[in-house]
């Protein structure tokens, strides 16, 4: 018996009846004696009126799933559903924005070459992202009036010339290549030369200016126009002198001209599929 009250046991009997006594001793200044063994069963419920919630919220939840599945999937579909249409109409809407900008800039350039006729407007397809000359596809071809060699430009200048020519797509070398000779004038000091690039320009997104007669006058700064011939028209602005340095032999001159599009971002264009003098020879 004597092992029994100094033992682990009788102490956590103590410990209990200590805790028992205590919340009596609560109940009873708080709300009276009537009120102890309500006071004592709320307390000791707790957990339990818990864990009893949460399965009935769970077994609540699960039967509605299972229950009203059909129903939670075609409200899921047609949200899909107006989730798609909302986003064709953006689409739509963009594609109706960037054709209207591509009308008035199309008309822009009418405006200003009355006696041009130009294709619809052409949209950028792909791009040679080995070509350092910028060469690109558009969407249009003979179906649409284009010929081979014809100019290709935006309002801010000349673009370059077709050079592949299918029914519905076009291949555009531009005035960055080492292929397009371009005969040129500068509109300040009317010095005449021609576009005959190299690869280091090229690379550098420069166009080079030769057969520049030395002390011609060329200065840097100055607005760089197309000459007329027969596969480009006249007054087709090209870019802006750079830089002018002498030729090794000493006896002529070259002008790096910056050209006036930039030929690797733009997206959309126009080629002038007839202008006057076009094709003639003399």
């Amino acid at each position: 018996m004597r092992d029994f009250f100094s033992g682990f046991k009788f102490k956590i009997i103590i410990c209990v009846f200590a805790l028992v006594l205590g919340v009596v001793i609560y109940a009873a200044v708080s709300g009276g004696a009537a009120s102890i063994p309500q006071a004592v069963f709320t307390e000791i419920s707790k957990p339990f009126i818990a864990a009893s919630n949460a399965i009935s919220n769970w077994v609540e939840d699960t039967l509605d799933r299972f229950v009203n599945a059909d129903k939670y999937k075609m409200q899921a579909e047609e949200l899909t559903e107006k989730l798609n249409e909302q986003y064709q109409q953006l689409i739509d809407f963009e594609k109706i924005k960037t054709e209207n900008e591509q009308l008035r800039e199309a008309l822009k350039i009418k405006e200003e070459n009355e006696d041009f006729d130009f294709s619809p407007p052409c949209n950028i397809i792909s791009r040679n992202q080995n070509d350092m000359n910028g060469g690109f596809m558009i969407d249009r071809g003979s179906n649409d009036g284009i010929s081979l060699y014809d100019p290709v430009m935006t309002a801010n200048g000349l673009v370059g010339m077709v050079s592949e020519l299918g029914p519905d797509y076009s291949k555009v070398t531009t005035v960055l290549s080492e292929d397009l000779n371009l005969g040129v004038m500068t509109f300040e000091s009317k010095v005449i030369g021609i576009i005959e690039n190299d690869a280091e320009h090229a690379e550098n997104g420069e166009c080079l200016m030769s057969y520049i007669s030395k002390d011609s006058g060329i200065k840097a700064g100055e607005i760089v126009k197309s000459s007329a011939g027969v596969v480009f028209p006249g007054d087709i602005l090209i870019g802006t002198v750079k830089e002018v340095y002498e030729d090794g032999n000493g006896l002529s001159e070259h002008a790096v001209i910056e050209p006036a599009v930039d030929i690797l971002t733009i997206r959309s264009c126009v080629v002038i599929t007839n202008f006057k003098g076009q094709g003639v020879v003399g």
